[in-house]
């Protein structure tokens, strides 16, 4: 009975429970249990996890078929139909397959072909689209600086650089970097602009990052790696997406980011069609650096606007006898600009009523007339200008018209003297120095500078008599604190110019009005001259043991009818005797004299005078010995207010005064373009693609891309703002089986010049229009089975720069002179250079002429036949006289006028004959006026002969060719070979082919070529062997040794731009295309230019030496002893040997591990100084402490430091030392710049390691950490002795912890970067980058099918830091995203 009733009870329960399913998961390979594999029913809730056998048992399972889903991390998800018939058990085994953990990923970039991750022979990492969907970033850039070996560096919401391995700076070239494989960079100058790549994120497929040298396959640039970014085909991704993002950087006063990207793709038959495109709007984190606040200070510059307000405020003065008429209150509202402060001075009316340009135009009695209708008797001219106060009386007078009517250069001079001349800019009306006097002579240009930087001992301070001006008269004034130097300087977090004047290191303190004794010198006793002292007198020496400083001892001055006669009477009251008259006193009867005795010196007591103070008695300087008065006033033995050396003038940081004056002039070379930062952010691009697939053998893909631009970029000679900055691309590639060609050409465009790309301190402007085009070709073959494959294929790269002299020095097209040697006889060919720029510019007068007596009229040295003059000035005259452009109407045959008095002189109003003329007095010359004179169908003919002409074309084209193979071997199932070669060809570095397209009227056509095969010398041989060792599925073992290589760039070759100045010299940034060579004498020494003279010298480093100024603020400068030549550059060259692995560690986690070491040969250093300023040798060789302790300058070369303290001192003393600059050019008339430039290093080594590791803690929860070391031995620059840095951390780390939820539409992550703090250097940029510690947030949430929101916190923690030494400190951005998707 018990039985049936367990028997029944069993059937009720099993019917009520159902059937049961059991089983064990295992390893396919291995066998061995898979612990916690999920093991679920689909269409139902019924799961369970395996135990520790790897078992799992899932109960109550109705009868049916069913599928059964197997999931565990590192296996390929299994699927197995089963069917349940009743209550029957079942039993269902499975074996788990594993899975190649982030294998499965195909790439093209580590061998130009499509391959598994696993399979690529390099250190490869993959950002997957997933891993960008996932994110809100601003830019591309923030997927990637979590990668190992990256360098990343940000300088803006949208600004960016990367490179890999080391070597970060602003003009790096050695990451490649590719956009679906073609070069994305500035054509001018070979760096990428990461801003402007027309790609937006939501159009990526993946990004690819290989490390390690890729010279192998990729030629020039691959320097330390490639980084490929590869969109989506419009073919395999159709649809439409739309983002939109807002957010908001933690500054104050900023504006909401905004942020509009979009893709679609269509599909219709084998054509596919896509277009993205991204819209960004923004303000950018704000930073304004020192070089810009001092190229905007008032301070520095002036003010150019008082040279052209029409006043005559100071300076050269207006003359009295030129009737210039005073600015009134009634003309305030007439003048734009104008207030009351206005009135009073004299006012430009640009009539001259003494003298004037020769040849100019004169009032008329019909002006006077016209200008009689206006209050002010005004009368406008065609071009504009306005004449004031054209009364009967100015008729006849020469008038200003803007043109240079004498053909001297100079337009208008000699017309309003003295008003808006150049020291007007310094002229503001404020006592800047706080002296008391106004615009005096040290508040004036160069004087006013040379007070910047250096202090003057107070004790050296005394009343001056200097010149002081105003519009009305001039006098003179005694200034008792003459040019005191005001120190040190600096501009504070809020942009204040502020000084340490009194050398504390501490900027803009309080000493001098705290009421302390700051410098410690108060003392309880006083003089009369401000001086305190412990002492109640001056020391001295107590001849007669009284006590008391007796000025005679006894002896003293008579005064004998109004002369003062010295009795010499001695100590001893005995006089001295000198029998025999001989002079000595060391005969037989003689009396030695005692403390001068009878020799009419003084026998006073000696004292010591410490305040230097003196009286003039009988016309002689006689020291005072004074006795000191209490000083401690209030009795407390403590510094006090009021008693002296209490905050004196020397403890005082100087305070300059703006007035009610601005401090910010905004438009730096007063161009009439704002310069100075603004941070509005713009960003406008897209890109489109078709491609056309009509069979598997066959794809034509054809792509375009358009940028544009406004935002802030650093480079490593300054911040440029690129304002409208347009970059396009146009490509077409096309795949035939196993062969593939592609062609692109990318051309930049820097704005257009109303509002151009311009330099953030110095506000010159960039004129770009450059282009690149590329052609490549590609064949895979493989045999055995796929065992063996080979690649080859050749590349072409065209460079044609355009920047008319603004970047390059490709100007000489354009420069208005003759470059070649064949400009028009007679012609001027040295001119006045006002602003240094190195160019002719409208208005610079000419200071010399081809002539016979180098004039401008005298006979021209050349005939006409014969143009010869090298830098000839194009000045639109017929300088040697050989055109005849003109229409003769007197019929003379030469060109003047028609006499209609016939009285032989040119009297005004009489007929000029057209294309001529009048240069003043009888003189008439052919012009060039753009008109066909005389109708022979030829415009200006014979007129500037061979300037500009087209042969002077040195647009630099630049042709690099490169052939490469790479050979894949599989020895067998474990090991595979891989061998490639590049050879390379630069036009700049080798003649093995004639490319014959460098020159005026020639093509591009590679059948010009010419092929010498004998001029192998500077060919780019890189060589690449390597060994893969896979034991087993998911473990991957490498072994490379490889040969890069880097040309030097367009900007290393030939930059030409204006930097900086140092003291009175501009500095220009120079290539090294054809090296830095300097002309010397017959003695070999080197030419320098001295400034103040105007003449060229021979060095004489007997009494002079070299002096190389640093651009790092913390380092004055070095100190040399010789010139050298310095040849061109050679490319870089690395070889690497490098260790890699990757594979799976366990069933949770997988690895890689790269290992490397490099020889750097032939490094291109940053910009660095190539011609050194010339200085007095006593500048170094002073012993300025009297320790009797002199450094030499054959020590200091030697980096033999004899006094620390001299040395560190003598560069307070340099300036005043100047003595000129060393010269490359010795042109006449010709002001050569200090240069800075590019050269090569001797060898560098470098070593270390990059590792990461994926660790998956469950189906949901993901950590990846990457880590990075770099060792580096120092290396000197070879001109200065300096060490330079790498601008690469030593450690640097990331961290990613992620969540993907199973069950909610819910994915978060939260990303972390250390970055190891490190030196700076590059270009003008000098400094400490301070370690970083950053995370980022990133949450997402799917709200239905097609609409995702991702919200972005970066920089969570709001730790502000500096990422690139010149760039802003960058803190935490907030950002949402909303995407939609149909």
């Amino acid at each position: 009975m018990l039985k049936l009733l367990v028997i029944f009870t069993l059937t009720i329960f099993g019917n009520i429970t159902g059937a049961i399913i059991t089983g064990v998961v295992q390893d396919s390979i291995s066998k061995s249990p898979l612990i916690g594999a999920n093991v679920i029913i689909d269409g139902t809730n019924l799961g369970a996890a395996t135990d520790a056998e790897g078992k799992y048992l899932i109960e109550k399972i109705n009868p049916g078929e069913y599928f059964v889903r197997v999931s565990y991390m590192g296996y390929k998800t299994s699927k197995k139909s089963f069917s349940v018939i009743g209550n029957k058990s079942t039993v269902l085994n499975i074996l788990m397959e594993p899975e190649a953990i982030k294998m499965e990923t195909y790439v093209v970039t580590a061998s130009r072909r499509r391959e598994r991750v696993e399979d690529a022979p390099a250190a490869i990492s993959v950002i997957s689209k997933t891993e960008i969907r996932r994110e809100s970033n601003t830019n591309l850039g923030d997927y990637l600086k979590g990668t190992k070996g990256i360098d990343f560096t940000q300088s803006g919401i949208d600004s960016y650089n990367m490179t890999a391995r080391g070597f970060n700076s602003s003009f790096s070239s050695r990451l490649l970097t590719l956009t679906d494989g073609r070069m994305a960079n500035v054509p001018s100058l070979r760096l990428t602009a990461y801003n402007v790549i027309p790609v937006s994120f939501e159009d990526v497929e993946q990004i690819e990052v290989v490390l390690g040298p890729s010279s192998a396959l990729y030629g020039p640039n691959a320097h330390s790696g490639v980084l490929n970014i590869v969109t989506s085909s419009p073919l395999r991704n159709t649809g439409t997406s739309i983002n939109i993002q807002g957010g908001l950087l933690a500054q104050d006063d900023t504006d909401l980011l905004k942020k509009l990207t979009f893709r679609t793709a269509h599909k219709r038959g084998n054509f596919g069609f896509k277009i993205s495109g991204v819209a960004l709007s923004g303000q950018d984190w704000t930073h304004i650096n020192e070089d810009e606040y001092e190229g905007h200070d008032p301070a520095f510059i002036g003010r150019p606007n008082l040279k052209k307000d029409r006043l005559d405020r100071g300076g050269r003065l207006a003359l009295e006898n030129d009737n210039n008429p005073i600015f009134t209150e009634s003309m305030i509202e007439h003048v734009d600009g104008a207030d009351d402060s206005w009135v009073g001075y004299y006012w430009g009316d640009y009539i001259s009523a003494a003298g004037g340009e020769s040849g100019s135009p004169i009032i008329t009695e019909a002006m006077v007339e016209e200008a009689a209708k206006d209050q002010f008797n005004r009368y406008t001219l065609d071009n504009g200008m306005v004449l004031w106060f054209v009364t009967a009386d100015k008729i006849g007078n020469y008038y200003a018209d803007g043109i240079d009517n004498d053909g001297d250069g100079y337009v208008d001079e000699q017309i309003d003297i003295g008003i808006d001349d150049e020291e007007e800019a310094w002229v503001d009306g404020i006592d800047n120095d706080g002296d008391g006097f106004i615009d005096e002579a040290d508040e004036l240009g160069s004087a006013w500078l040379d007070r910047f930087g250096v202090v003057t001992n107070s004790k050296n301070l005394s009343s001056v008599t200097t010149n002081y001006s105003t519009p009305d008269s001039n006098w003179s004034i005694t200034d008792p604190r003459h040019k005191f130097g005001f120190g040190d300087y600096t501009y504070d977090s809020n942009g204040r110019l502020v000084f340490d004047s009194n050398g504390n290191g501490i900027f803009d303190d309080n000493w001098g009005t705290n009421g302390l004794d700051d410098d410690n010198d108060w003392g309880i006793y006083k003089d009369d001259l401000g001086n305190a002292y412990d002492i109640p007198w001056e020391p001295f020496v107590d001849l007669n043991g009284n006590g008391v400083y007796d000025a005679n001892v006894r002896e003293g001055y008579a005064d004998v009818f109004g002369t003062l006669i010295l009795l010499d009477f001695g100590l001893d009251g005995i006089p001295a005797v000198d029998g025999n008259e001989d002079g000595d006193y060391d005969d037989e009867g003689d009396i030695a004299p005692d403390y001068g005795e009878g020799n009419g010196v003084w026998d006073g007591e000696t004292f010591e005078n410490l305040n230097n103070n003196t009286t003039i008695i009988d016309g002689e300087s006689v020291e005072i010995w004074d006795v000191f008065v209490n000083n401690d006033t209030d009795g407390n033995g403590l510094p006090s207010p009021g008693e002296n050396g209490v905050d004196e003038f020397d403890e005082q940081d100087f305070k300059i005064n703006y007035g009610n004056l601005s401090s910010i002039y905004n438009d730096a070379n007063n161009d009439g373009i704002k310069d100075f930062p603004d941070f509005n952010v713009r960003n406008y691009r897209y890109d489109m693609r078709m491609d056309w697939e009509p069979n598997n053998d066959m794809t034509i893909s054809l792509s375009h891309g358009y940028a544009w631009a406004r935002n802030i970029n650093i480079t490593g000679i300054a911040r440029y703002i690129a304002d409208g900055w347009v970059y396009r691309y146009y490509q077409a590639k096309s795949r035939y089986k196993n062969f593939f060609f592609q062609a692109y050409l990318n051309s930049s465009y820097s704005g257009d010049m109303n509002r151009p790309t311009r330099n953030l301190a110095t506000g010159s402007v960039i004129y770009d229009r450059s282009k690149k085009f590329s052609a490549q070709l590609q064949h895979l073959n493989e045999w055995n089975d796929g065992d063996i494959r080979f690649v080859w294929g050749l590349d072409y790269f065209l460079t044609m720069p355009d920047t008319r002299g603004t970047i390059l020095s490709d100007k000489n097209l354009l420069d208005r002179r003759d470059n070649n040697g064949n400009g028009e006889a007679g012609s001027p060919y040295i001119f006045d250079d006002k602003n240094d720029n190195t160019w002719y510019d409208d208005g610079e007068g000419y200071s010399r002429w081809d002539t016979d007596n180098l004039t401008q009229f005298g006979v021209p040295n050349d005939l006409s036949t014969n143009d010869s003059v090298l830098g000839a000035i194009a000045d639109n005259l017929d300088n040697d006289y050989d055109s005849d452009d003109f229409e003769d109407l007197n019929g003379n045959g030469i060109p003047d006028y028609v006499d209609t008095n016939e009285n032989g002189i040119y009297d005004l109003g009489e007929i000029i004959e057209p294309g001529v003329k009048w240069l003043g007095d009888e003189r008439f010359i052919v012009f060039a006026n753009g008109i066909d004179d005389d109708g022979d169908g030829k415009i200006d003919e014979n007129i500037d002969e061979g300037i500009d002409e087209a042969s002077e074309d040195n647009r630099y084209t630049v042709n690099e060719f490169g052939l490469y193979y790479q050979l894949n071997w599989k020895l067998n199932p474990k090991l595979e070979l891989i061998q490639a070669t590049r050879l390379d060809i630069h036009d700049r570095l080798t003649n093995f082919i004639e490319f014959n397209n460098q020159e005026y009227g020639s093509n591009y056509s590679p059948f010009n070529w010419r092929f010498n095969l004998d001029q192998n010398e500077g060919l780019q041989i890189s060589p690449k062997i390597g060994l893969a060792y896979k034991p087993k599925e998911n473990q991957n073992f490498r072994l490379t040794w490889a040969t890069a290589f880097n040309t030097p760039t367009n900007q290393a070759l030939f930059l030409d731009i204006f930097v900086t100045r140092v003291s009175v010299f501009k500095v220009y940034a120079r290539g090294a295309d054809g090296g830095y060579v300097f002309p010397r004498d017959t003695l070999g020494n080197p030419y320098y230019y001295r400034p103040y003279e105007g003449v060229y010298e021979a060095l004489d480093t007997s009494n002079s030496i070299l002096f190389y100024p640093s651009t790092d603020p913390k380092i004055e400068g070095f100190y040399g002893q010789e010139v050298n030549d310095l040849p061109e550059l050679d490319a870089e060259v690395v070889k690497t040997w490098e260790f890699g692995y990757k594979g799976r560690l366990n069933q949770r986690m997988f690895g890689t591990l790269d290992i490397y070491t490099s020889n750097y040969s032939s490094f291109v250093s940053p910009v660095t100084f190539i011609t050194p300023i010339v200085i007095e040798k006593s500048v170094l060789e002073t012993d300025y402490n009297d320790d009797g302790e002199i450094n030499r300058i054959e020590d200091i070369v030697d980096n033999n430091i004899i006094d620390k303290d001299d040395y560190d001192e003598s560069f307070n003393h340099w300036r005043n030392g100047l003595e000129g600059v060393t010269a490359m050019d010795t042109i006449p008339g010709y002001t050569p710049p200090v240069v800075v430039g590019y050269i090569n290093y001797g060898n560098v080594d470098m070593w270390g390691f990059d590792a990461s590791l994926t660790y998956f803690i469950n189906l949901e929860w993901s950590l990846d950490l990457t880590y990075s070391y770099l060792g580096m031995t120092e290396f000197l620059n070879p001109i200065t002795n300096s060490v330079d840095p790498i601008n690469a951390p030593r450690h640097k780390s990331g961290s990613k912890l992620q969540y993907n939820s199973h069950k909610y539409p819910v994915t978060a992550s939260l990303n972390g970067r250390y970055v190891d703090g490190f030196k700076w250097s590059s270009g003008i940029y000098f400094g400490d980058i301070k370690s970083y510690t950053v995370f980022d947030l990133h949450l997402g949430y799917k709200i239905n099918d097609i609409v995702k929101a991702n919200f972005t916190i970066s920089n969570l923690f709001n730790h502000k830091h500096t990422e690139i030494v010149g760039g802003p400190s960058i803190g935490r951005v907030a950002l949402l995203r909303l995407t939609t998707t149909f």
